[in-house]
């Protein structure tokens, strides 16, 4: 393969690396019937093709890049993971897709709704399990990929909003060959409101970004915070039954996607001066080591 191929269309080869990877790993699972790796489910095959499938945009951010830019290339990639010096509010607001859903689901269950409970089997090691297995399981393993790639890539061709709805139509259907894996968490949310919610999501990540020099350390937490959110408050605690959750967490986005429109404006969901804004400084260093 032509490395000037590659240079010239690096975001189509990153998505058709990401996508490949997932529909053969999932492929693989379902031809030889191997268990999905999980928190309560430990299989070394499994855990071999759930590494590959949850590291995928990874691995092709970092491939892309290394063709492109070398390791100089790869290093300007993964600065986004020691950018934290970025204010408490965002680390507040990341952490809002926790605190939010966990209020309602107190909420709800003060006041008489109909919720599971406790679970009398949970354990601490349990919980750390969950822990552990949410961070890796996306947070860590995609932010390189979809923020620190193809975002700034879609943001140099097209405004903020528009480039968020596009990773976010994308990033929904990578998710979906995971549907068809019968022990996959996936298939208990409805795929069109899946879909909602992470496009939603990619917008509000794409703010955070914007506004934080590029921090992935911010999209990690709230990768993080969204898809552990369902898991403390209707598995763990059982404050609030899932189809519930999803009609409130639905509500709850619908009030913040509201006012991170209003306060960045859709061109670039962020008030700083173009200059200023993290996807131009990364594809000017990336244009420098061509």
């Amino acid at each position: 393969m032509s490395r000037e191929l590659i240079k010239n269309y690096p975001l189509t080869f990153y998505f058709i690396i990401s996508f490949a990877i997932m529909i053969i790993t999932v492929t693989i699972q379902l031809i030889f019937s191997i268990p999905s790796f999980g928190v309560f489910s430990f299989n070394v095959p499994g855990f071999i093709l759930w590494i590959l499938m949850v590291f995928s945009p990874t691995i092709s951010a970092i491939t892309v890049t290394g063709i492109i830019n070398g390791r100089t290339g790869i290093k300007t990639l993964l600065k986004g993971f020691s950018i934290w010096k970025v204010g408490l509010i965002w680390y507040f607001a990341a952490s809002l897709f926790l605190i939010a859903p966990l209020i309602a689901g107190i909420f709800y269950f003060i006041f008489g709704g109909e919720a599971p409970g406790i679970d009398p089997s949970l354990t601490f090691q349990v919980i750390i399990s969950y822990v552990v297995f949410g961070f890796f399981s996306g947070p860590l393993s995609e932010e390189a990929g979809w923020r620190g790639f193809a975002l700034p890539r879609l943001e140099s061709k097209y405004n903020a909003l528009v480039a968020s709805l596009i990773l976010g139509i994308i990033w929904t259907f990578w998710h979906l060959p995971l549907y068809f894996l019968p022990d996959s968490s996936q298939i208990g949310i409805p795929f069109p409101i899946y879909a909602v919610l992470v496009v939603s999501i990619t917008i509000i990540m794409t703010w955070a970004y914007n506004n934080t020099n590029g921090s992935l350390i911010i999209t990690v937490l709230i990768h993080f915070c969204f898809n552990f959110g369902s898991v403390l408050v209707v598995s763990i605690l059982g404050l609030i039954p899932m189809m519930v959750f999803f009609i409130v967490g639905a509500v709850l986005i619908v009030i913040y996607l509201i006012f991170v429109i209003i306060h960045g404006g859709s061109k670039k969901l962020s008030r700083k001066p173009d200059e200023e804004m993290p996807f131009n400084k990364i594809i000017t260093k990336e244009a420098a080591l061509k």
